[in-house]
């Protein structure tokens, strides 16, 4: 797949490979006999402004969409189905991943980016330390009453009261379990009073039950954090990106709209040229009927499952992905070998 003028690469990753031509000869540009001297400076004046200019109008860009969907992939691909037992209940369950959403327990009132830089920051350092939660995608987002709440994705299992306990903990360093705690006595003063605006969600005898779990523990341990059953979701990846990437309730968010661990960060996948060996394999991949492909006139994309690189099959391939892996999460290499 080269010819005298230039040269084909490929890219693996979990689940995608793309294949783009690079030629040898220089990239022509005419633009300086389009323009002169002047129009050219006010063009790249104005070109770093926007670099500047990080307004994200609340909208993922396509961009933003394609690294969160190979963040998520390379999460999934990384989090094979582990035996778990609670450390309280003795019982022993199944998990892959978990999604996990924190709210705010009143209403907010500091800024977005202080909410991140104050409470979010500091829970995922908790996490890292606490739960050895190393690889994960979080993104914000608004609720109806205006306070941010987020959303995270992560391959650990966190016990849900030591969540909870963890982010209220991080909620009171600004004062948010105490403005909870006097809102709802405030409100229950004279007993149980039932919230109409919120029974399509939360009906009478959930607000009953959350009343007297308020009580037995003096309003200072509110329902902030959920942990969402991925049991009956099929396709995990569309799920969370679904979830992740949707535009909804970003309009009025300042400042960063998600972010990710750093290894999971800017992730390039295994590459080498497609030539030889890796050329044959990857015209077998090509092959596959399981396989989807999208031509354009220099660059290929290929939607496939990594499993089937077996190393019969696919040596160079194979080889190839997995010293990428090892090169790239050295810390997670052994469980990728097992689950290969």
């Amino acid at each position: 797949m080269n010819d005298i003028n230039g040269y084909y690469n490929l890219s693996l990753n979990p689940n995608q490979i793309n294949v783009w031509y690079t030629s040898f000869k220089p990239r022509r540009s005419s633009i300086n006999s389009m323009f002169d001297q002047d129009e050219l400076k006010e063009g790249r004046k104005l070109l770093i402004k926007n670099f500047e200019n990080k307004s994200h109008n609340g909208i993922i860009s396509k961009q933003a969409k394609k690294k969160i969907e190979k963040a998520i992939s390379y999460l999934i691909y990384m989090s094979p189905p582990k035996l778990n037992r609670h450390p309280y209940y003795d019982r022993a369950n199944v998990y892959c991943l978990n999604f996990i959403t924190l709210t705010l327990s009143s209403q907010q009132i500091h800024t977005d980016h202080e909410i991140k830089s104050m409470l979010l920051e500091p829970f995922l350092n908790t996490c890292r330390q606490k739960w050895k939660v190393n690889y994960y995608v979080w993104r914000a987002e608004k609720q109806e009453n205006g306070s941010l709440h987020f959303h995270i994705c992560t391959n650990r299992f966190i016990p849900w009261n030591e969540l909870r306990n963890a982010w209220n903990s991080h909620q009171q360093s600004l004062g948010y379990i105490t403005r909870y705690r006097e809102n709802q006595t405030s409100w229950h003063r004279a007993g149980f009073k039932f919230r109409p605006e919120l029974s399509k969600s939360w009906n009478y005898k959930a607000q009953l039950k959350a009343y007297k779990d308020g009580l037995l523990h003096d309003w200072n341990n509110p329902n902030s954090t959920d942990v969402h059953s991925l049991r009956f979701v099929h396709n995990v990846k569309a799920y969370f990106v679904k979830y992740l990437t949707k535009q909804e309730q970003s309009a009025n968010i300042d400042g960063r709209l998600w972010g990710c661990s750093y290894n999971l960060s800017n992730l390039k996948g295994a590459s080498t040229f497609a030539e030889g060996s890796a050329a044959d394999e990857l015209a077998g991949i090509l092959n596959n009927p399981k396989c989807k492909i999208y031509r354009a006139d220099y660059f290929t994309v290929i939607l496939f499952d990594i499993s089937i690189l077996s190393e019969r099959e696919f040596p160079i391939l194979h080889s190839l992905w997995h010293s990428y892996l090892e090169d790239t999460f050295p810390d997670r290499f052994p469980a990728f070998m097992a689950a290969a």
